[in-house]
């Protein structure tokens, strides 16, 4: 299940600072049954990335779905697929591919959407979390 949340964390340690607090960004949590984690989401650095993978979050189309990649060292990919009982595997209904916004470089902790090779201009509902 995924749920989101408007960031606000150091706010009031900012406005003590006598600093103006930066724009919240857009916090995703995602349950798994090994445990919870949180995305953060740059609104404003990837402002149509967000839009789609909040489009497919707000909908449930991630509900129940399963991260299908796992390379150690390198991604954990999901958003792709989901069980169906007495059925098996089916892919989450895609939207049409975005456009790539986001020009900084795959790093460890970061979410990135996924694309086919070659083709940076192909996301649609896979994303994945850079294990290194």
């Amino acid at each position: 299940m995924l749920r989101t949340a408007r960031h606000t964390g150091l706010l009031l340690a900012l406005l003590l600072a006598g600093m103006a607090p930066a724009q919240a960004n857009t916090l995703v949590r995602i349950s798994t049954s090994f445990g919870d984690f949180t995305l953060e989401l740059f609104d404003d650095v990837a402002p149509v990335t967000v839009r789609n993978f909040l489009n497919y979050v707000n909908r449930g189309a991630y509900n129940g779905t399963y991260f299908h990649r796992l390379e150690a060292g390198f991604v954990l990919q999901g958003g792709g697929f989901r069980i169906v009982p007495f059925v098996g595997p089916i892919q989450v209904p895609a939207d049409p591919p975005i456009v790539n916004e986001y020009n900084i470089a795959n790093t460890r902790g970061t979410v990135a959407m996924a694309k086919f090779g070659g083709d940076p201009n192909s996301a649609t509902s896979e994303w994945f979390v850079n294990l290194a």
